[in-house]
């Protein structure tokens, strides 16, 4: 699958070079591509993921999908197919990152459960006993690939407003995260943050705006996490628009859940937490 792969991400390249594809433009999804050059797939997800690795594609700003990053014309011109298959071991300070950035492209298309070390080994086509050298187990690559998400989407470094504005944007932030990734909620956990430090930087973040209260940053997270679990198991309440049906009937649950949350805080946390 990564020869397929790479013949997918050189023929990107092509386009880029030639300009049919533009920084900016947004890429076509793995079932497009699958389509248009009679690929699999899986091998479609493989090269996307390789594009995003080497710095071809980017996630899109304002919804789903990757674009063109702004360097693409120049990485494009100089870029060459990897050389490493089951024949030959990946570069170590390339295979973590590709390992989780293909599981997570991997969860997205087809969900968490059928993520395996198997699957992915396959997918990068090397062994998964060189998988192994990086990563323990399934558990430590879904700590991994939760700890990638909480860092493409860190906490404002200078927050605005009170406490409680600060901590309503950091649940909207985490709600959106879980929204563009159904499986995350089921991966992330808030028992051991210190095995994912971006998780930690979320909790951290959060205790800084409640005065310290390590027990209530927590608390919020995990009712934002919860929601996002009925959110994952109920198809129908995430594909109704904010104000329609079901969908908008819950969207009004979580904020009314979400500021009688943050009303309880009021009373608990220290007075100056306040503004």
């Amino acid at each position: 699958m990564a020869r397929v792969g790479a013949s997918i991400v050189a023929e990107v390249c092509r386009r880029i070079v030639a300009g049919e594809l533009r920084p900016g433009d947004l890429l076509p999804s793995a079932k497009d591509i699958a389509r248009e050059l009679d690929v699999t797939v899986s091998a479609a997800h493989h090269a996307l993921a390789r594009m995003r690795q080497d710095g071809l594609a980017e996630k899109a700003a304002d919804g789903p999908g990757l674009v063109v990053t702004e360097r693409a014309p120049e990485i494009a011109s100089a870029w060459e197919a990897p050389t490493w298959g089951r024949d030959a071991a990946p570069v170590d300070a390339q295979i973590v990152p590709l390992m989780v950035r293909t599981a997570i492209e991997s969860a997205d298309a087809d969900g968490l459960e059928v993520t395996s070390m198997r699957r992915i080994a396959g997918r990068l086509e090397v062994e998964s006993a060189t998988l192994r050298k990086y990563v323990r187990d399934r558990a430590h690559l879904e700590i991994l690939m939760a700890d990638a998400i909480f860092a493409e989407h860190p906490p404002p470094e200078s927050p605005a407003g009170d406490w409680r504005a600060q901590l309503e944007a950091l649940c909207l932030l985490q709600l959106e995260m879980y929204r563009g990734h159904l499986w995350l909620a089921k991966a992330v956990s808030f028992k051991q943050p210190l095995l994912s430090p971006h998780v930690v930087a979320h909790v951290e973040w959060a205790v800084r705006a409640l005065s310290g209260e390590r027990r209530l940053a927590l608390t919020a997270a995990n009712f934002v996490r919860g929601h996002a679990m009925r959110l994952a198991q109920e198809p129908a309440l995430r594909e109704l628009g904010a104000g329609e049906g079901e969908g908008g009937h819950n969207a009004a649950l979580f904020d009314f859940g979400l500021q009688r949350l943050l009303d309880g805080f009021g009373r608990l946390i220290p007075a100056h937490g306040k503004s």
